[in-house]
């Protein structure tokens, strides 16, 4: 044990609610007596990433626009986990690989859970490995939403990140700790 202790928070307010975050402003004081005022915290729902695999080796990815880069980036399919998921990473998961892909899988695992930003955010990223991925019907958008699926083979999946392909680092650290949980990378 390294014997750090945990902030004290003196005050607490919302400054911002909606149905996708919450903003929290927290009046800390520091185990050393340093005041932290505001200390903005980021209250998010769970998200969760699927990592699929067709039976040919190959991975069902998703090319989407993201406004904040302004880019349109290589992701892996996910989103936000809901409460009809009941908190279940696999059932969110399926969920939003079907919704986003139009793929199912024979198989779904849960591999890890991890925290995006855990300086400000509150959520988890759940990582889901998905076996035997195969087309199983239409892509069904959430308002915004405009997603090519693409079949990305795994080979090509460690050239493709450390090119840069794939920009999101929550979705890089799914990648691999999937694949490694899957036989297919070792490091």
């Amino acid at each position: 044990m390294t014997g750090l202790k945990h902030w004290h928070v003196t005050a607490s307010k919302v400054v911002l609610a909606d149905r996708w975050i919450r903003v929290r402003a927290d009046s800390c004081i520091a185990p050393s007596g340093d005041v932290v005022d505001p200390f903005y915290v980021l209250e998010y729902s769970d998200w969760v990433h699927v990592v699929a695999l067709t039976d040919d080796d190959r991975l069902v990815m998703n090319r989407q626009y993201r406004h904040a880069a302004g880019e349109v980036h290589l992701e892996l399919p996910g989103g936000v986990m809901d409460t009809a998921d009941g908190g279940d990473p696999i059932v969110a998961g399926a969920r939003e690989f079907r919704e986003e892909t139009g793929y199912g899988a024979r198989e779904f695992r849960r591999v890890v859970s991890l925290r995006p930003n855990p300086a400000t955010h509150t959520n988890r990223v759940h990582t889901v490995l998905a076996l035997g991925a195969r087309p199983e019907g239409t892509q069904s958008f959430d308002n915004g939403e405009e997603i090519a699926v693409e079949l990305i083979p795994v080979a090509d999946v460690l050239r493709l990140i450390r090119e840069g392909e794939v920009q999101q680092s929550t979705h890089v650290a799914s990648l691999l700790l999937a694949l490694a949980a899957a036989g297919r990378v070792t490091f």
